[in-house]
């Protein structure tokens, strides 16, 4: 980008969201200062940097450069920046609350009577801790870039900060040139909102900012830092100044999915699968990536009457999801978005009309299809524990199995169930909880259930091998289900 496009851009932008000086310890004034406007597409940011001891240093970190941090608008929105990791896998953890490694050591220390009954989930849920715990910072939430004066490629710094992401700028997310000038030198950057690193899903409306002009100085002497705090810290988002943009960005975070990256009412179905997304997406260099957090404290049930919970520590697992193209499912007007994060691969099924956006979120969908009245419509198989947890003794392994109905409906899904049954048990229940049938048992033949259409869209029916065959129909509206044994 040419400088006097840059110029341009600035020429043509709204007073100033962020407007500050750069300060050094023990100044209260100073000629360095720092401006940030959005146009709601993209940030152009201003820095004029007094410096009269220019260094000849190309080092990204101890020469003349600015650095700039973005950050969320609420401070460890993810999760905590401070936080206790162990080894071999680096998991992080906090205890009530605190980065205290000495409080974790205690806890992974503890041994048990060799008589103890419950003594294997308290020792499982001790294993899950690790081991030799230390502190640590994460930026999470946070983006740290670097600017200089020599127009040399922007930096991303800290990028083993992110643990578990793999956060990284795309082409064009950070544009600037630099300037000498009398006093120092000027940098005129526009910032797509890549540069940030985080954004929230429904748009960037409020954001953290901090600006540092760091001065190198001659061969020798101690490096200056001026910023826009007074006393700037690394990695603490506190230090960031809060900043409402007159114009908000509305980025782009998926393809074939205009209703995210900006806020929109939505019908109370929709509202309820958008809710469900993550929270905030990340960038990865040419695409975006939904992110969140998993908080769970180590638990351990392997024993059905034991159940070890360490309720005093929080583990984190930071999760990336990424989305895939669109595709229809039944009709150009719908379009199934898959969203594939570790241990929970999921697809979110959309129907668009003119002020009408249904949606609903579902990893276990085996056939789709339409209502006789048009409404799009889902066959749901979900595998669940019988007992909420898979454990030790009789049908501690057991599975419950439920085939339902969805109808993507105004207000928000929904379900019947059709059928359900265990592989505990032999009784074959339809959604009132009556038997409609005994779940067979053959040495000779896989009794596996296969759900296929006897009429597309109007009766459905499930297969146990040569020995049992149910169909189930329903009304136009999806109600008055029934359930029948033709085999």
């Amino acid at each position: 980008m040419s400088w006097n496009l840059l110029t341009g851009l600035l020429l043509m932008a709204a007073p100033p969201d962020f407007s500050a000086p750069l300060t050094a310890a023990g100044e209260k004034t100073s000629a360095s200062t720092a401006t940030l406007t959005s146009d709601g597409q993209q940030l152009v940011l201003d820095v004029d940097v007094v410096d009269t001891t220019p260094s000849a240093a190309t080092d990204d970190v101890h020469s003349d450069h600015v650095e700039v941090w973005f950050g969320l608008e609420a401070p460890d929105a993810l999760m905590p920046s401070r936080v206790v990791t162990t080894s071999p896998e680096g998991k992080l953890f906090t205890v009530s609350g605190k980065d205290d490694p000495k409080a974790l050591e205690a806890l992974i220390q503890v041994e048990f009577p060799a008589d103890e009954f419950c003594r294997r989930d308290k020792q499982a849920v001790r294993e899950q801790l690790g081991t030799a715990p230390k502190r640590t910072r994460v930026l999470l939430g946070l983006a740290h870039l670097g600017l200089f004066p020599d127009g040399r490629p922007p930096v991303l710094y800290d990028v083993e900060r992110y643990p578990g992401l793999s956060p990284a700028l795309g082409e064009g997310d950070v544009r600037y040139e630099a300037l000498r000038t009398a006093t120092g030198y000027h940098v005129r950057a526009v910032l797509q909102p890549g540069a940030l690193l985080f954004v929230p899903k429904d748009g960037v409306r409020t954001l953290r900012v901090r600006v540092d002009a760091i001065d190198a100085g001659d061969a020798g002497t101690k490096e200056t830092l001026r910023s826009t705090h007074p006393a700037p810290k690394w990695g603490d988002a506190q230090t960031l100044r809060t900043v409402k943009l007159a114009k908000p960005l509305t980025p782009k975070l998926v393809e074939g999915l205009p209703e995210l990256g900006r806020p929109l009412a939505r019908a109370p179905g929709a509202k309820q699968a958008f809710d469900a997304l993550p929270p905030y997406f990340l960038r990865t260099g040419k695409t975006w990536s939904g992110v969140r957090v998993l908080r769970k404290s180590p638990t351990s049930s392997e024993v059905r009457v034991c159940s070890e919970t360490l309720d005093d520590v929080t583990g984190y697992s930071p999760q990336a999801s990424v989305f895939g193209p669109p595709t229809p499912f039944v009709g150009g007007d719908t379009a199934s978005i898959p969203m594939t994060a570790p241990g929970a691969p999921t697809t979110l099924y959309l129907s668009r009309a003119p002020g009408d956006l249904r949606a609903v979120l579902s990893s276990k969908v085996v056939e789709a299809f339409r209502f006789k009245d048009g409404t799009p419509g889902l066959v749901e198989r979900s595998d669940d524990p019988m007992y909420g947890r898979y454990t030790d003794g009789p049908c501690g392994g057991a599975t419950t199995v439920t085939v339902q109905l969805v109808r993507m409906e105004k207000q928000g899904p929904k379900r019947t169930v059709l059928l359900t049954w265990d592989d505990c048990g032999s009784p074959i229940l339809d959604g009132a909880g009556h038997v409609v049938a005994q779940y067979p048992e053959s040495a000779d033949e896989d009794t596996t259930p296969k759900i296929t259409w006897a009429t597309p869209g109007q009766k459905l029916r499930i297969t146990f091998g040569s020995l049992l065959t149910l169909e189930a129909t329903w009304k136009p509206d999806g109600s008055g289900v029934k359930v029948l044994s033709v085999r």
